[in-house]
């Protein structure tokens, strides 16, 4: 359990810088704090499962398995970090987008594999190999 926190904090630690990245230099008006925030939390979250599944210490761990912890975490966290901002959102009473309605827990599920898609077109080539590279470095750091 333990061995799954320094990861889930990397991962975290990325997401958030990596959101911010991407998305203050594209956003326009709105509360994008909320897909920032999200994205970081998806990120701990996901690579904290995924870690203690693919790199648990009862498995052998290789960089092979970190590699793919880390890439798996840059796919499964946008669906995952769409829906938290959403529901952040519902909860708050804002809309998502500035000329949209706030979206339901439901309505917002289904428009989070949407969102989630495009964002993975978009942005994608970004995370899911900075996730394989930080997964790999901290699978051969721990190996050692």
């Amino acid at each position: 359990m333990i061995a799954a926190l320094l990861p889930a904090l990397i991962f975290g630690g990325l997401g958030l810088v990596i959101s911010y990245l991407i998305v203050s230099g594209h956003a326009v008006g709105g509360d994008w704090w909320s897909i920032v925030v999200a994205s970081g939390v998806a990120a701990f979250a996901v690579s904290y499962v995924l870690w203690r599944v693919i790199c648990s210490p009862v498995k052998p761990l290789s960089a092979r398995r970190g590699a793919l912890a880390g890439a798996l975490t840059g796919v499964l966290a946008h669906p995952v970090a769409w829906f938290l901002a959403i529901i952040w959102n519902y909860l708050q009473g804002h809309a998502l987008f500035p000329s949209s309605n706030p979206f339901g827990p439901i309505a917002g599920l289904q428009a989070t594999f949407v969102f989630a898609f495009f964002g993975l077109l978009l942005t994608g080539w970004l995370t899911v190999p900075a996730g394989a590279i930080a997964g790999w470095l901290l699978a051969r750091r721990r190996g050692n």
